[in-house]
């Protein structure tokens, strides 16, 4: 079979019950991969304190660099190459090899309009993915999981949705009705934990009326019902896993991406996972370097950290089998700023860049390099991206999204600038086939009716079919010989994921489209 790529299309849920994938295929081989290519995990890593971006990706021609950072640059002759004006920090060897691989893409100058150096509040600008000037109460992926499963935490799939490796639910897994993923350091200890507890007694009616009290129960009740649903889910993947595989660093990020590994491995079906560092790790305002060996120090032990972890994680996963199903995102509230401080550290900066990580990505340098002459009133580097434009890409490339649903998501269209990060096979044909494929398959999401355009052979016959995830036909149309086009009319078809089927004499091409309601 023959992979191709034609038009973009709306991802799969997050969860389809628990069918398998190929049980949902029905056989098919070709629908078999192309469900299995839309069954798509991100990984985020939160680099908390604000990550400093120029000591990670060296501009080591520049010589502003060196003037601005006497004694905390990394001197030319150490940084580890990515081509001929930039280098990486030489603790990030992990990213290096994935780099040279073609499976990860630096982003430069990531940040938004107006940055705010504060910890907290560019934080809360990046998990809700907001303007400066707006405080978010939802976060980008909260939104995302919610528009996957609009019905939660009412109607819970039968795995999470999205699991934070940590003792707190992040701001960016908030949907309207509450946090749309669970959240625990080690899944037997939230096994144990879970059924440990006082269970769900009644709570009294008073305390479930229209009021603010009342909510907050409710939302309080939400949570724990998904996290006892979700305990028992968790621990059978954790157990069918079996030993943890793979060599990963005895530190908390690889610790982290070991449970995540493991979840993954034992068949969890959960879409996003999110890790980070207890503390600020990232705020290196003193000893950012060691004052004898700027290469050494509390920044090169964090870069250490996270770029062995990854590499490890991403050895496990192509090792599995799992590794075209998984890409990963570093970010940071900020980046610091281009001249070094009187502690040998950095203060809070602006722009910095961003790593994206997987088999299918478009490795590469995004952007131009840090102008180190053209900065802000304050000395900060300027924005080569916005970054809602890199979120735009995980939602347009790797989870599929409509363009109209990454605008809802990101409160804006941010789609025109956003880098295509992402390898994104969207549409899978046999080999038979290359005379014909989709042109249009619109709207999609549909609500009423479908119209299916495509381009064929001349005087072939061809027609097209809806089909359920399990394989049955539920409506099918002949293509008009002039127009080659063909209607399906959807209203009476429930919402959900469902199968085009494009059939021109013998050879059949799927795509995947969402219906809703």
């Amino acid at each position: 079979m023959k992979r191709r790529s034609f038009l973009r299309v709306a991802a799969l849920p997050a969860v389809i019950n628990s069918f398998t994938v190929r049980a949902l295929a029905g056989g098919d081989p070709i629908l078999h991969q192309l469900l299995e290519e839309q069954d798509r995990v991100l990984i985020l890593i939160q680099m908390q304190g604000g990550n400093d971006g120029l000591n990670t990706v060296i501009p080591y021609t520049d010589p502003l660099y060196y003037q601005r950072r006497p004694t905390i640059a990394i001197s030319k002759s150490k940084a580890l190459r990515i081509n001929d004006s930039l280098g990486w920090h030489p603790a990030l060897r992990g990213f290096r090899d994935a780099f040279d691989a073609g499976n990860l893409a630096v982003i430069q100058g990531v940040t938004y309009p107006n940055p705010d150096r504060s910890h907290f509040r560019g934080t809360d600008i990046w998990l809700t993915a907001t303007d400066a000037d707006v405080f978010g109460a939802t976060g980008w992926i909260g939104r995302y999981l919610q528009s996957v499963a609009p019905q939660y935490p009412t109607e819970l799939p039968a795995h999470p949705l999205a699991i934070q490796i940590g003792t707190s639910v992040s701001l960016g897994m908030l949907g309207t009705a509450g946090p749309m993923g669970i959240t625990f350091r080690d899944p037997d200890e939230f096994y144990r934990l879970v059924n440990g507890g006082g269970g769900n007694d009644e709570v009294p009616s008073s305390a479930q009326s229209d009021t603010p009290v009342g909510r907050e129960i409710s939302f309080m009740r939400s949570v724990a019902r998904s996290a006892d649903v979700y305990a028992a889910v968790v621990k059978q993947a954790n157990d069918k896993a079996g030993a943890p595989s793979g060599s990963y660093p005895s530190t908390d990020i690889g610790a982290k991406l070991r449970v995540v590994s493991q979840l993954i491995r034992g068949g969890l079906q959960s879409r996003v996972y999110l890790i980070s560092w207890a503390n600020n790790n990232f705020d290196t305002h003193a000893n950012q370097t060691a004052s004898d060996d700027s290469t050494r120090g509390a920044h090169a032990s964090l870069l250490a950290e996270l770029g062995d972890a990854v590499s490890s994680f991403m050895t496990d996963m192509k090792q599995q089998g799992h590794d075209k199903r998984i890409a990963g995102m570093t970010f940071s509230e900020f980046g610091r700023r281009v001249a070094e401080n009187g502690s040998v550290g950095t203060d809070h900066g602006t722009a910095a860049p961003l790593f994206v990580f997987g088999a299918n990505v478009n490795g590469g340098v995004y952007g131009a390099n840090p102008n180190l002459t053209n900065l802000d009133d304050r000395g900060d580097l300027l924005m080569e991206y916005d970054y809602r434009n890199i979120y735009a890409s995980v939602l347009l490339q790797w989870f599929g999204t409509t363009p109209t649903l990454a605008q809802q998501l990101l409160l804006r269209d941010m789609s025109a600038n956003a880098p295509q990060i992402f390898k994104t096979p969207t549409s899978i044909q046999d080999s038979s086939s290359a005379q014909s494929a989709f042109i249009r398959v619109s709207p999609n999401p549909a609500s009423d009716v479908l119209t299916v355009r495509a381009r064929t052979e001349v005087g072939a016959n061809a027609s097209v079919t809806l089909s359920d995830l399990r394989g049955r036909t539920l409506l099918g149309a002949e293509l008009n010989v002039f127009s080659s086009e063909a209607t399906l009319d959807v209203r009476a078809i429930p919402a959900g994921a469902y199968v085009v089927s494009l059939t021109v004499n013998r050879a059949v091409t799927h795509t995947i489209v969402q219906i809703q309601r």
